[in-house]
């Protein structure tokens, strides 16, 4: 990015992120509008299809916010054994969240091409993954999806 340029996402790049995020392994695609990680705003566009896993992390030092562009999705809550403790949709009716620092939290894709704005403070800092919780690509990564996405709050992800 250039930051001398006025940044304009059109209905064509969108387009090209969901093809990207369809094809991709993740089933999901990133778009940084920042300059960088030294950056002190994060911030990024993330497309996501149905399936795509949100391993469930925290940020010891920063709060997320969440700003629903298109689709739908919920916003997990969890404790640190991983139990759930709250579901909150991501809808038109109700477009953003802000997690504060320190919840276990993951996410859920309800519609295909769900769209959000993720913004944070900088820099960079990695997510803190939940150790309770597999690791990406892990077999039991698809089966952690298909239970969150009707688990009831209360319980707690069985392993």
């Amino acid at each position: 990015m250039q930051p001398d340029r006025i940044q304009s996402l059109h209905e064509r790049r969108l387009t090209e992120l969901a093809r990207e995020s369809a094809l991709a392994p993740r089933r999901r695609a990133h778009l940084l509008l920042h300059d960088g990680p030294h950056d002190q705003v994060q911030r990024l566009i993330i497309m996501l299809q149905p399936g795509s896993y949100v391993r469930p992390h925290h940020h010891s030092e920063q709060w997320e916010m969440l700003i629903l562009q298109q689709g739908c999705g919920d916003v997990l809550m969890f404790d640190e054994a991983g139990c759930l403790r709250d579901r909150i949709e991501l809808s038109q009716r109700a477009p953003v969240v802000q997690i504060p620092v320190g919840l276990w939290h993951g996410f859920v894709v309800r519609e295909p091409d769900t769209m959000v704005m993720e913004i944070k403070p900088g820099p960079y800092r990695s997510n803190e993954f939940a150790a309770w919780a597999p690791e990406e690509g892990d077999a039991k990564a698809a089966r952690f999806v298909a239970w969150v996405a009707g688990a009831q709050i209360g319980t707690t992800w069985p392993g």
